[in-house]
């Protein structure tokens, strides 16, 4: 025989012991067995850099309606497509009607975001929000347009900063 060949093994052989013994009772707080079937978790959110502009715009004024809600802000409308174009937040503050338009952007490689909110964008804005009174009856005071600025770091954070009245 080849010194190098190898005897086949016998198989393991099973610890004896009894065959049908019952299962023990599991201990107090011990973690049950996962189940089978049910809800499946929720993915695990996009990375940044892996997101569409659409998603990256759907996220920051989805941060800045929460931003709003959470300083008290009741918000009226979001996503409000009217004839001469789309206002991303409108919002009652306190008594003040506030129409928000929100920029989010992942570099400053074409500027800040609050930067692209040019004076043709303005005009753009005050019309919609003309068009808006005319056709809805809010009650408010005072009407004003702010602007949020989302910055969507690479490393999956986001820094808000919150223009008030610029028109």
């Amino acid at each position: 025989m080849n010194s190098l060949a190898k005897s086949p093994r016998p198989a393991p052989r099973p610890a004896a012991g009894p065959v049908d013994a019952p299962d023990p009772a599991p201990l107090p707080g011990a973690a049950a067995d996962p189940p089978t079937t049910g809800p499946v978790a929720a993915p695990p959110p996009r990375r940044v850099r892996d997101m569409t502009t659409g998603e990256l715009g759907r996220a920051g004024e989805d941060l800045a309606a929460a931003h709003l809600g959470a300083c008290g802000w009741q918000i009226v409308e979001r996503n409000l497509r009217l004839r001469h174009g789309e206002l991303d937040i409108v919002a009652l503050a306190h008594t003040t009607l506030v129409f928000v338009e929100v920029k989010t952007r992942r570099s400053f490689v074409t500027g800040v975001p609050q930067a692209a909110v040019t004076p043709d964008k303005l005009r753009r804005l005050r019309r919609l929000a003309g068009e808006y009174l005319m056709e809805r009856s809010t009650p408010h005071r005072d009407v004003r347009i702010d602007v949020v600025a989302v910055h969507a770091r690479l490393d999956g954070t986001f820094a808000i900063e919150h223009l008030e009245a610029v028109s």
